[in-house]
């Protein structure tokens, strides 16, 4: 039973072993270039929200998702429990566990392949016996689930009066209309673009979202806050020389949702979350892989 005096953040979602390959610089179209560096982490994106939740020290951070049956499950599954996360893993026995595979340039930018895996057969079967023993303050999913799943999800979560933090990302048209369902949604400037239409990285006052709290994130120009529309909360961040970004926007929806799981506002909890994705972004490897007994 989780300790009802302990915050408890749960997220629900994806998990991979990231294979990092690092290079002086990214390949153009039909280019071929020699990697400086490669090597494997834990990765996936509700996987790098709860390790980055489970930092925080007055915090539970949990994770439901699903793996193989293989060494890439077992490998992420002691990963997670030597960080403090507790899992709820479910098993696909005909799929492999989730993967993916990333350039990282000299300046730390980074492009990325994901191929989903297990991730796909996330089922919400389990969700009511989890919500039962967690008895979560927040919980937070993304768009690497099926969007059936998603809507199971959020439904539940909002029924049993867990605040929902839904990471909108990657951004699929198809998952627009899940966008409603959530307390709290979360995007990158990308994603916000194919939201509205229009590029968030002017700042401007109002943005259409159609949605009562929306987190815009920057990278590097910071983050952004719209209620209801209009703009409240225009954070820049620190400058800082970044060695890689990659899982540097999960980073910030974990710490983000801990901070909410005690109780804290947005107002106070997005300028913590930003000067900690500031820190993130200065590290190279990240999420070391445990041995497997």
């Amino acid at each position: 039973m989780a300790d009802p005096q302990v915050p408890q953040v749960l997220f629900a979602g994806s998990i991979h072993l990231d294979r990092m390959i690092q290079l002086r610089q990214l390949p153009q179209p039909g280019e071929t270039v020699i990697a400086t560096g490669s090597w494997s982490q834990l990765g996936g994106k509700a996987a790098n929200q709860a390790m980055a939740a489970a930092q925080h020290p007055q915090v539970q951070a949990a994770l439901m998702a699903c793996v193989g049956d293989d060494e890439d499950g077992r490998r992420a599954q002691h990963t997670l429990a030597s960080l403090g996360v507790r899992i709820f893993l479910q098993v696909a026995p005909h799929l492999p566990t989730g993967s993916s595979v990333a350039l990282l340039d000299a300046s730390g930018e980074n492009i990325g392949v994901v191929l989903p895996g297990a991730n796909t057969a996330l089922s919400d079967v389990s969700l009511t016996a989890v919500l039962k023993e967690l008895q979560p303050e927040v919980m937070v999913c993304q768009w690497e689930t099926q969007p059936e799943t998603l809507r199971a999800l959020l439904g539940q979560a909002s029924a049993a009066g867990v605040t929902t933090l839904m990471n909108a990302a990657p951004w699929q048209e198809t998952f627009r209309d899940l966008l409603p369902l959530a307390d709290h949604v979360v995007v990158n400037a990308v994603e916000a673009q194919g939201w509205t239409g229009i590029d968030p990285q002017a700042r401007l006052e109002s943005l259409p979202f159609g949605h009562p709290s929306v987190v815009v994130t920057l990278g590097s120009g910071g983050v952004l806050h719209y209620q209801s529309d209009k703009l409240v909360l225009d954070l820049r961040a620190p400058k800082v020389q970044a060695r890689s970004t990659h899982g540097a926007g999960d980073h910030f929806v974990g710490v983000l949702a801990a901070s909410l799981a005690q109780g804290t506002g947005l107002a106070q909890a997005l300028p913590h979350s930003v000067a900690s994705a500031a820190e993130f972004v200065q590290l190279l490897h990240k999420h070391a892989l445990a041995p497997v007994p």
